[in-house]
């Protein structure tokens, strides 16, 4: 029996699916949720105005960007939700958490993490929310900067009301400080580093401003995130398998811009509750996959809480033609050439450092990162 909809009941249903369609792209548009810095014009003390505009003329898809990042985010949602019926999903869970499966019923978490995991969904679920909010009462009106040049290096110490006091920092600190980088707008972060640096040592990729005192959310990334040599704007081509991953290809060589979002998201929608860890036995930030897997071993309840463990198993479950378990890949789809959750390690999965929710090259690997998914 065929069945035929009224002519004005089809108009409905497919006026109803266009704004469905309308309504989706939307909250995925980095400017539904962020007011992004494209004005242009000169960053101004009295922070009125453009802001600077440091988004102005980026050449980098800003909106495709930042919905890879939910992408990202929501398919490690999925996959932690497939956690019974995926032997590499639980694999990779315990090598970037440390979160293990249950001794007895390897299908399930062990009671001992069971929380631990609950958070972890947790946390991804909030980043996924925070992109389909139009509005957050925690989190008002965060901003998207492309350079951090609304900061400006100062002698000089400023009052909460923005204005100077008549006396340097030095002397308001003893002597500790001698500068800082300021803006009335973002007083609280003061700090004594820059944001943003490029030399031929460091490259910071980007970082993450919170205070509920003054309600400043800002996301600010460097220009290095964008310009660097072999960057990755997005990994789709691999995630759709139009591109094949070879056998042995460390994780590391997956690093993109959308991950590099996320991993500022997660600092974000957490108000930095999630952090960067450091690694006990080496003293390092706990970035990029050898150094989150040192962390995972060393403390769970620290592994949950480090940015870059949701940024690199995020990455791990949205390349899924591989196995990444061990921070290399095996190839998922036929007889790999690397033992799955091997043992195995290339000299090119080298840690990146990153400071106080920095994220930042160091000079070996500014000239020496192989880019295997090129």
């Amino acid at each position: 029996m065929k069945f035929c909809l009224p002519t004005s009941a089809r108009w409905l249903l497919n006026w109803i699916g266009i704004f469905m369609f309308i309504g989706q792209s939307r909250a995925l548009d980095i400017g539904s949720r962020f007011r992004v810095e494209l004005g242009q014009g000169p960053v101004t003390r009295s922070g009125s105005g453009t802001y600077g505009g440091t988004c102005y003329g980026t050449d980098a898809d800003l909106s495709a960007i930042y919905t890879e990042a939910i992408d990202l985010a929501q398919v490690a949602l999925d996959s932690l939700n497939s956690y019974a019926t995926s032997a590499t999903v639980r694999a990779t869970v315990e090598t970037f958490f440390g979160i293990k499966p249950d001794s007895s019923t390897p299908t399930t978490v062990s009671a001992s993490y069971s929380a631990q995991f609950a958070y972890v969904k947790y946390i991804f679920g909030q980043i996924v929310a925070f992109s389909t909010s139009t509005e957050d009462t925690g989190i008002s009106q965060p901003g998207f900067f492309c350079d951090d040049s609304w900061r400006w290096k100062t002698e000089m110490d400023y009052g909460s009301d923005g204005q100077m006091n008549g006396k340097t920092i030095s002397q308001t600190t003893g002597g500790a400080v001698q500068w800082s980088w300021w803006s009335p707008l973002y007083k609280a972060f003061l700090g004594t580093g820059p944001g943003c640096v490029h030399n031929s040592q460091e490259a910071t990729l980007g970082f993450t401003v919170v205070t509920d005192i003054q309600k400043v959310y800002t996301i600010t990334m460097c220009p290095y995130s964008f310009t660097r040599a072999r960057r990755k704007d997005s990994l789709s081509a691999w995630r759709s398998k139009e591109k094949i991953i070879s056998d042995g290809t460390p994780l590391g060589a997956a690093l993109s811009t959308p991950g590099t979002l996320m991993h500022e998201l997660a600092h974000l929608v957490t108000k930095r509750v999630i952090t960067d860890e450091t690694v006990s036995s080496n003293g390092q930030k706990a970035y990029f996959p050898s150094n989150v897997a040192k962390l995972a071993e060393e403390s769970t309840a620290k592994a949950v809480k480090n940015a870059d463990s949701y940024t690199w198993f995020a990455t791990a479950m949205y390349l899924d033609q591989c196995d990444w378990s061990r921070q290399i890949c095996a190839q998922s789809t036929s007889t790999s050439t690397v033992a799955k959750r091997s043992n195995n390690q290339t000299s090119t999965d080298k840690p990146l450092m990153r400071r106080s929710n920095r994220r930042t090259f160091l000079p070996c690997l500014l000239t020496g990162l192989q880019d295997d998914l090129e």
